[in-house]
């Protein structure tokens, strides 16, 4: 049974889990599914829902906003279209390399409204994926705030819809698989290398920033301690300075006390001199 289970997860046979959610990361029903949607808590792949503006979709509200009918057909500026579509896809690229090498970056062409303006990131690990969702979700964007959530979403070969890689995708916009709008290869590659150096200088001016930080420390510590010798050199030479000054007091006091006491004998002496000299006169 576990073995059954394992095989149709995700799969049109599972009667429990969303295949759409599971494959795709979005599913047309949202909510409403009456299958489960698992959003993961961990994941490589980053979700940055509706801020790519389709171009078609900002026609048909522009013509709306105007009181125009587009009918089934909007005319754009190809060429404007594929401009702005590729600076939006290097102002990404640019700011999600910031937190770790890229694996794949995806913009979705779909209109359906549960995938319009998707942007899938693929990191290499997913502890950078946690902290470009953490620095980016809630921020803005052309106006547009950034919805950004894990994805579960891993393996784009099964998410993507093989026939609009080979034009023949006959549901258009409105397709349930991933319509990704193609990028020049060698625009991918410039990107990286830029990347890559960028992520090394910032990883050596972050080096250089440790290294200034210990020597502060290091000078901070020698400091500490050239004031503790300071400190004890001037206690040691007020020490001796005081042992001197007893000593030379104490004899001092001797040379008083001995003074004293020679004059106290040469008093007795005079005295029994004295003393003597009158007994010889009174026998005379």
């Amino acid at each position: 049974m576990a073995k059954h289970l394992a095989r149709i997860h995700g799969t049109e046979e599972d009667k429990v889990n969303c295949p759409f959610y599971f494959k795709i990361g979005a599913c047309r029903h949202a909510d409403r599914c009456s299958r489960i949607h698992h959003r993961p808590a961990f994941s490589p792949t980053i979700l940055i829902k509706h801020i790519y503006r389709h171009p078609i979709r900002e026609a048909e509200l522009k013509a709306a906003s105007e009181g125009k009918s587009t009918g089934d057909h909007v005319d754009i500026d190809e060429a404007q279209a594929r401009e702005d579509f590729l600076v939006f896809f290097e102002d990404f690229f640019e700011e999600l390399s910031k937190f770790g090498r890229l694996e794949a970056l995806h913009v979705c062409d779909n209109l359906g409204d549960h995938m319009i303006g998707h942007v899938y990131a693929k990191f290499s690990d997913e502890e950078e994926a946690a902290d470009a969702l953490n620095i980016l979700n809630g921020r803005y964007y052309d106006g547009r705030r950034m919805e950004v959530e894990f994805s579960p979403v891993t393996d784009f070969r099964e998410a993507r819809c093989r026939d609009f890689d080979e034009d023949t995708c006959r549901r258009g916009g409105f397709c349930n698989f991933m319509h990704i709008k193609p990028v020049p290869m060698c625009l991918i590659r410039d990107m990286e290398v830029d990347a890559e150096e960028e992520r090394r200088r910032e990883e050596m001016e972050r080096l250089e920033r440790e290294r200034k930080e210990r020597r502060r420390k290091e000078r901070k510590r020698e400091g500490r301690r050239d004031r503790d010798r300071d400190r004890d050199r001037d206690r040691d030479g007020e020490g001796r300075s005081s042992r001197r000054k007893g000593g030379s007091g104490g004899g001092e006091s001797r040379s008083r006390s001995r003074s004293r006491s020679r004059s106290r004998s040469d008093s007795r002496r005079r005295k029994s001199r004295d003393r003597s000299g009158s007994e010889g006169g009174m026998d005379a």
